[in-house]
């Protein structure tokens, strides 16, 4: 990457001898649990990070207790392989996962309520990487890395207890299927055409009473009701017996995810359950939102939602849609859903599983200081730093002299060493130049230290720092050229995503972001 102490020119990381030629391709194994008793939640959740992280593992495997045809059918759809597990009780299913299904290298990523503490310490196998999804934050987490896409969650309310492990939150996570991540960027469908849907299976069985109490509205408010149930849903028959006799209403049973997306587009008001429904339909266009949870693991989604002023509480539900202003609600509520599902979830989502698999580093970062002022240069006019920099020609040490005073001394400038924990050497060198939401980053190793696969490490490490220093900063970006294989596969090891050049891309160079 880019020679640090050029005045005028990024150059690029020396890839130097590799002792750590690239790893194959990662297994991705999922473990949720779904049915009419427990609804498609977890499953779905799943089967969405799947679509999305596809093409950064070997394989994907779900396992899953006693599938029925309907959803392994589902997984095959989405060209999955399937792993039926035995009935057992949760601590021998940890033991047989161990035994007969995971291997060293493999991501595990679990899903559901009962894969507590001790399932996921029982479950960790030497050299398997564990990432749990959670909305519930109920017990200790052994896991590597949490996701929690319920927004204002913070560690705070978490006990991670394996070293090093992180939380992602928000929105900004969120795994959702491909049909609603894309938003036409139109003004939501008038607020009388109302979409009902709690939860594809709906195990309180509120659906058909929800339906009614809309119903029960003026038609003004009202015209139409789209009432959405999943394959799991039990009632379907008495469902349809009472529906039969109501006029404004439609039903719906097992919608593809692409019909659903279309409807929600169709439907200026949504009364909803506080879960990935609510989600999709934010993402999809969104619009006038009322929440009704159904579920005590729905308080942290809920409480977000309508904080943050993307939804109001179903029992307002009657008070607004009757109201003249209930279009200029609900356009109050797009704009701020909008705000918070960007469509770029996906990006994240893909860096957070690269980066996971990347070992904690054996180095700490410190503030450069004018001491150091000859070590850099000297990695500066390293001469294969020098071949692979956008400007080969050496740095004189007055130019040198002069840049590293002016960086050290700019606010927006932040000049990272990497030290060995052990011996205290010094091993690299990370650098940001920030303006505004973007900060544009440089690193490069010293030479001794090449081929050990630090540069990853001091990518994740360096952008952890620069995020946690300026927290404006929305995008990271790196500039290396093409031909700097070394550098190229670290950038893509630490989750960096390749972009489209830039205007300032140098000619010959390739453009990394991660996307904060």
């Amino acid at each position: 990457m880019a020679a640090p102490s050029n005045p005028k020119t990024p150059g690029a990381d020396a890839p130097g001898p590799n002792k750590n030629p690239p790893r194959q391709p990662a297994r991705l194994v999922l473990r949720a649990d779904g049915g009419a008793a427990i609804g498609l939640g977890h499953v779905m959740r799943l089967l969405a990070l799947a679509d999305i992280v596809r093409g950064q593992f070997a394989e994907i495997i779900f396992a899953v207790r006693a599938p029925a045809a309907a959803l392994q059918a589902l997984m095959a759809e989405a060209g999955l392989t399937v792993q039926a597990l035995p009935e057992q009780p949760l601590a021998a299913e940890a033991e047989w996962m161990r035994q007969h299904l995971l291997r060293p290298g493999d991501v595990l990523v679990l899903d559901g309520y009962g894969f507590d503490f001790d399932y996921q310490r029982a479950v960790r196998s030497e050299g398997v990487v564990l990432v749990c999804l959670d909305d519930v934050h109920a017990f200790p987490f052994a896991a590597d890395l949490v996701i929690n896409p319920a927004g204002g969650v913070s560690e705070e309310v978490y006990d991670l207890r394996q070293p090093g492990a992180r939380l992602i939150a928000g929105p900004a996570f969120a795994p959702l299927r491909a049909a609603f991540r894309v938003d036409s960027g139109a003004p939501s469908a008038d607020p009388d055409t109302v979409l009902l849907c709690l939860g594809g299976a709906d195990p309180r069985r509120l659906t058909q009473q929800t339906a009614a109490q809309l119903l029960a509205l003026p038609a003004a408010a009202v015209r139409q009701l789209h009432v959405v149930v999943g394959p799991a849903y039990q009632g379907w028959d008495v469902l349809c017996d009472w529906g039969a006799a109501q006029n404004r209403l439609a039903l719906h049973r097992a919608l593809t995810a692409p019909e659903l997306a279309a409807l929600m587009r169709d439907c200026g008001a949504a009364v909803l359950s506080p879960s990935t429904i609510s989600y999709e339909y934010c993402a999809a266009g969104g619009g006038l939102l009322f929440t009704l949870p159904t579920a005590d693991n729905q308080h942290d989604l809920n409480h977000f939602l309508r904080a943050a002023g993307l939804a109001l509480p179903y029992p307002s539900a009657a008070n607004v849609l009757t109201s003249p202003e209930a279009g200029r609600v609900g356009a109050q509520l797009q704009a701020a859903q909008r705000l918070h599902f960007d469509g770029l979830a996906p990006g994240r989502l893909r860096q957070a599983l690269a980066a996971v698999q990347v070992a904690p580093p054996a180095f700490h970062l410190r503030p450069v200081e004018a001491a150091d002022a000859e070590l850099l240069l000297a990695w500066t006019n390293d001469p294969v730093v020098r071949q692979h920099s956008f400007n080969p020609q050496p740095v004189p040490p007055a130019a040198h002299e002069t840049w590293l005073r002016a960086r050290r001394a700019d606010s927006q400038s932040l000049l990272l060493l990497a030290v060995d924990a052990r011996s205290a050497a010094p091993v690299g060198l990370v650098r940001f130049e920030v303006a505004g939401p973007v900060a544009t980053l440089s690193y490069q190793l010293a030479a001794e230290w090449r081929g050990h696969g630090l540069a990853a490490p001091l990518l994740l490490a360096g952008t952890a720092a620069v995020l946690g220093q300026f927290p404006q900063v929305r995008r990271v970006r790196g500039q290396v050229q093409a031909t700097n294989l070394a550098s190229v596969r670290a950038f893509e090891r630490a989750g960096f995503a390749r972009a489209a050049p830039e205007a300032d891309t140098p000619a010959g160079g390739l453009t990394f972001v991660w996307l904060a």
